[in-house]
């Protein structure tokens, strides 16, 4: 096993930077709306279904444009405030993703989000939370629209889905997640294509 001091591990981060550069450079036009589309600073693409949550008044809105095409009720992480931090905080993430995948899951429907993005994997890292390497790994993830490693300190598998064979409950009870009723998550998986934004308000 290598052990690289700080010094080597922003030297890793600078050649994964350069080598991500040459590469949106060679792929052209696609490779580069794909980066740009990922930065939180860029306008989300007018006209495309988009997910909008807001934490705070537990509300959920399906959006295109400006107009409201549905609205949700929805249950979040144990320990709803703040952003998600760390695997097993019960919290759920504040920032900008995306729809990484979909699938039957034990809560009726799941469909995956790209947490930790790279605002996350740059927080964990200038923390010490992770290395080089793993920074390298989650940013990599979101470039090509891929579901980052969930097995960092950061925590993962974080997703909007059902109840499954749960009741309602108007209380918050997810690990992190993003909590509908099981109607509301058949609507969102027949509706929604993978790689769908999805923007999570405090």
């Amino acid at each position: 096993m290598v052990i690289l001091d700080r010094q080597e591990e922003c030297d890793v981060r600078a050649v994964v930077w350069w080598s991500v550069v040459a590469v949106l450079t060679v792929v052209g036009g696609a490779g580069s709306a794909l980066g740009q589309a990922y930065a939180s600073r860029v306008p989300l693409p007018a006209g495309i279904p988009t997910i909008e949550i807001w934490k705070g008044e537990r509300r959920m809105q399906l959006r295109q444009g400006d107009e409201v095409l549905r609205e949700f009720r929805i249950s979040l992480g144990r320990a709803p405030k703040y952003p998600k931090e760390l695997r097993g905080d019960l919290r759920t993430p504040v920032g900008r993703y995306f729809i990484t995948g979909k699938k039957q899951s034990r809560f009726h429907r799941f469909l995956g989000l790209n947490y930790p993005n790279v605002e996350d994997a740059e927080r964990g890292y200038a923390r010490g939370l992770l290395d080089a390497a793993q920074w390298a790994d989650i940013y990599l993830a979101g470039l090509r629209g891929d579901a980052p490693s969930a097995h960092t300190v950061l925590g993962g598998w974080i997703g909007i889905h059902g109840y499954g064979h749960r009741p309602y409950m108007q209380v918050d009870w997810t690990e992190g997640c993003i909590a509908v009723s099981n109607e509301d998550a058949e609507y969102l998986y027949e509706e929604l294509a993978i790689g769908t934004p999805v923007v999570i308000h405090e």
